[in-house]
This record gives structure tokens, sequence and C-alpha cells, in this order.
């Protein structure tokens, strides 16, 4: 059992950093001397695409009153064929930083959000900004920084996955709708995996006893011990690898979601009860806590009929949902949506599953052997 819970938060934190991304810096470092500016922009097209320039004070004292603008892209004033998101073209100090003055040695990056609402040709988009600020004898200064944009080729998967939510947005005339309809279908279409997958570990559960029998009985032969228990498995229908191979198969599509539902532009102006759009993260804290709640729930009405609770799996379903409750804070509504709908269907699913599995539990011994020679 410890092994099976160092996996699974090993499992949590590769999600983690899949999920939530690395913490350091996408800027090099630079031994320039005097003010150095640099600007890192990269994305894709349909999706809102960070331009970060960073001010790094290498003079001997500090600058003040430092503010940033970006000037144009592809050489075009009106930042075309781009529109600015969440935040202003110019961006002062005081915007991102507690701070009036960035000291010698440090830096500060400003974050700007450049979006395209179409499917623009991958390339580099020449890209130049204005940084103006007063060193300590009160002087002005400006610096011109040129650089690029640079839009990479649209996710294959991710496009496919978009095309479909686009579709179903047509039929719901909402996006927050579309993705929960979407939620629907994956889970309809996945449910045969999940339902194997239940039906495997209730098999392996119920002859889990016979196992440490065998295990007991050839303790100085394993190898006839994994023939036996193979023998067991073969004579009760049941699959090794029938617990945890649906979930490997379905994570792929877990991937595939998280990206297509993350930052995709359209969702910039899409409004959903209380949200004013599905990318800036929900200022309630209200999904953030449905998310808890709803796993939680999951978690609870996942427990098979007969099966007792050690307290490994106690921690797990207690501290599990509160991980993911605190990293939804920071994400979109839109993957928040589809986690929470996804949460509250799987409950659905399960009860059934599960009522189905309680079933053949209180069968008498012989008609389950009946009913497997039958099949």
């Amino acid at each position: 059992m410890k092994k099976k819970v160092v996996i699974l938060f090993g499992l949590i934190l590769f999600l983690g950093v899949f999920l939530t991304g690395c913490a350091t810096s996408p800027f090099p470092k630079t031994t320039e001397t005097g003010v150095v500016v640099q600007i890192i922009a990269r994305g894709r097209p349909m999706e809102n695409v960070p331009v970060g320039v960073r001010v790094v004070n290498n003079t001997s004292d500090f600058i003040a009153d430092v503010t940033v603008k970006l000037v144009s892209v592809d050489g075009n004033a009106d930042l075309s064929p781009f529109t600015i998101w969440k935040s202003n073209r110019e961006l002062s100090l005081k915007d991102v930083s507690k701070t009036s003055t960035i000291e010698s040695g440090k830096d500060v990056t400003f974050a700007f959000y450049l979006t395209s609402y179409s499917y623009l040709d991958s390339k580099a988009y020449p890209l130049a900004a204005e940084v103006t600020y007063k060193d300590s004898n009160g002087k002005i200064n400006t610096i011109q920084k040129n650089s690029v944009l640079d839009l990479v080729a649209p996710n294959g998967f991710y496009k496919v996955m978009r095309d479909v939510i686009d579709f179903l947005k047509k039929i719901t005339f909402n996006y927050a709708l579309a993705i929960i309809v979407l939620t629907f279908i994956i889970k309809l279409l996945t449910h045969p995996l999940t339902k194997v997958q239940f039906k495997s570990t209730a098999g392996m559960q119920e002859i889990s006893p016979e196992i440490k029998k065998i295990q007991e009985t050839y303790k100085g032969n394993p190898q006839k011990a994994n023939q036996e228990v193979m023998r067991l498995y073969k004579e009760h229908n049941v699959n090794m690898f029938g617990g945890c191979l649906p979930s490997l198969v379905q994570l792929p599509l877990l991937f595939i979601l998280f990206g297509a539902l993350n930052n995709y532009a359209p969702f910039n102006t899409s409004k959903f009860l209380w949200l004013n759009n599905l990318n800036t993260p929900d200022p309630y804290y209200i999904l953030p806590i449905l998310v808890f709640a709803s796993m939680f729930l999951q978690s609870k009405t996942s427990q098979l009929p007969g099966q007792t609770m050690d307290q490994n799996t106690k921690m797990i379903m207690y501290f599990l949902p509160v991980i993911f409750a605190v990293w939804a804070i920071r994400w979109a509504p839109s993957i928040l949506i589809y986690w929470i709908t996804l949460s509250l269907v799987t409950i659905g699913e399960q009860y059934i599953i599960l009522r189905g599995i309680k079933k053949t539990f209180e069968k008498p011994k012989s008609i389950q052997k009946e009913d497997k020679g039958t099949k």
C-alpha cells in the first residue's frame, strides 16, 4: 500500500507540473551593463499569446517611473493582426509591482497578452516595444527594443477537440454549455472502460484472500506461487491489469482536453452565470470550492461493496480534493467546468456500476459460478 501511495503522489506531482507549469524564469541571464530590456513572445494561433518584457537594472543605482509600451506588431501600430487582451498596451511599474523603483541588480517583468481570433500563419512577427524610466538623477531615458512574436503551428489534437467544442457551441449557443455536453459525450464513450475497471477491481478484491493463502503456502517457491495466482486469475476471469489499464488509456485524452480547453481565444468573450469569461480564474473562488466538493463526493461513492478503507486510502480521499482545489484557484473556468461536470457525472456512473456489482456480490457462490460458466 505504501508503494501505491508513493506512485499516486508521484502522479499528482507530475500532473501539477503539467497543469500549472514550472515556475522558473524563461528569460536568459544577462551580463550586459546599464538597463537591459528582454522580450519573449511565443504562442499558437487562436490563443492568448503571452508577451513578457523584462527590465533588468544592471546600473549602480535605482531606476524609477518605469513604463513599457507595445509599439507595433508586424509594423502595425494598431498591433494587427493581433488584439490586446486582459491588459493595456502600456503598463507602468506600479501596475505590475508593489514598488515604485527597480533597485540595482534587480529586475521586473511586464506581462502583456496578444490574441488572434483566427488561424494566422505560423511565423515570426516583428514586435517593437518602448521602455522609459528615470535614473537616480531624475533624467528620463527611453529604450527602443525590437524582437519577434514567434507564432508556432497549432497542436493538431487540440484543434480537433476545439472544432468539436465549436460545433457544440452552435447547438448550445454557449461555450460553457458546449463543454458540459462534451463531458457527457466523453463519459458515455469511456463508460465501457470504467465498467471494466470497477469489475476488475471488484474481482481482485474477491479473490485477494485466496491469493494470500497461495502466497503463504508457497512462501519458499515464488515461481509456483505465481503460477497458482495466474491460474486463480484465469479461473475467476480476472484481468490483473484491468484495474489500472483503463485509466492509463484515458490519460492522453485528459492531456488533450486540458490543452484544448486552456487559453482558447474565443473563451475571452464567452460569459457564463457569474463568470465574465472562461479564461480568467473565478474571482469568487466558487468553482475551486465546487472542485473540492465534487471530487470528495466522487471519492466517497467509489468504494466497492464490502471494501474496508485503510488509513492511507482515507488520507488520499481527503487530501487529493484539497490539492486540486488549491491548484484550481489559478485554473481557467473552462477547465474547471469540465472537471466539476466530470466528477458529478462519474458519481452517477459509479452508483449504477456499483449497484450491479453489489447484486453480484450478494448472489450465492453457486449462482455466481453458474453465471461465469455461461459466459
